[in-house]
């Protein structure tokens, strides 16, 4: 599934979809394939900025297209930062945390790992909400649960019980393509954004006075890179 050609064959995909799709359709289906990348990315400058010593106080997303069009905004992470140091890498780790676990996703992959990668994905969502001062207590049950049945199954092997999970194949290897086609969907998105837009890059080029198109560059190696993971983690 992860061959070479197929990462073009949906890269290239995703390109022209992209480029060429116009209408409210077309945005929705983006909406709908960014939306496993969007809650990672939103995680991730929220986690980062606890790392550096901010605070979180909520992450919230939105799934209605209308919503999403009328504020230009998927997903947001409220969050709080005691230095510019802080604000510096918690914009840097909204791009780089959705990188970083599609690498983790593929490595996952590669060495058979592969009913882990939704309890991790619900586990990075789990940790955030915990940490944020503003907590939804029943996703966060839910999420405890499944992850807690998933270690639970591992360890004492259940055969009806394993049987049953193990039905998750085909879902995770939905879900490993759907990140997919949202990891790339973003990396075009990302090049399509002008310097003056309001996005992580802009945010980053006044606080630090490196212009928009370096940041842009930065966040594309970094996507890119990632997306072609299952290619150069097997070289």
């Amino acid at each position: 599934m992860l061959e070479l050609p197929v990462l073009f064959a949906i890269f290239f995909t995703m390109a022209y979809f992209t480029f060429s799709s116009r209408g409210m359709l077309a945005y929705t289906i983006g909406i709908y394939l960014d939306l496993p990348n969007v809650i990672i990315h939103e995680c991730g400058h929220a986690l980062t900025a606890r790392l550096w010593g901010g605070s979180i106080q909520s992450v919230k997303f939105h799934i209605l297209p209308s919503i999403v069009k009328n504020g230009g905004i998927l997903g947001v992470a409220e969050i709080g930062n005691r230095s510019g140091t802080g604000m510096f890498f918690s914009l840097l780790g909204g791009y780089v945390s959705q990188a970083l676990f599609f690498v983790v996703m593929a490595y996952l992959y590669l060495q058979g790992l592969l009913l882990w990668i939704i309890p991790l994905f619900l586990g990075v969502y789990l940790l955030t909400n915990l940490l944020a001062r503003e907590k939804s207590f029943w996703q966060n049950l839910i999420m405890l649960v499944v992850i807690g049945s998933s270690i639970l199954m591992y360890r004492n092997n259940y055969s009806f019980m394993l049987q049953i999970y193990q039905s998750m194949d085909v879902i995770t290897i939905a879900f490993v393509i759907w990140y997919m086609f949202g990891l790339a969907h973003q990396f075009f998105i990302v090049l399509l954004l002008k310097n003056d837009s309001h996005w992580d890059g802009s945010d980053l080029a006044k606080r630090t006075f490196v212009p928009t198109l370096f940041w842009k560059a930065c966040f594309l190696l970094t996507m890119g890179g990632a997306y072609f993971a299952p290619f150069w983690l097997q070289h």
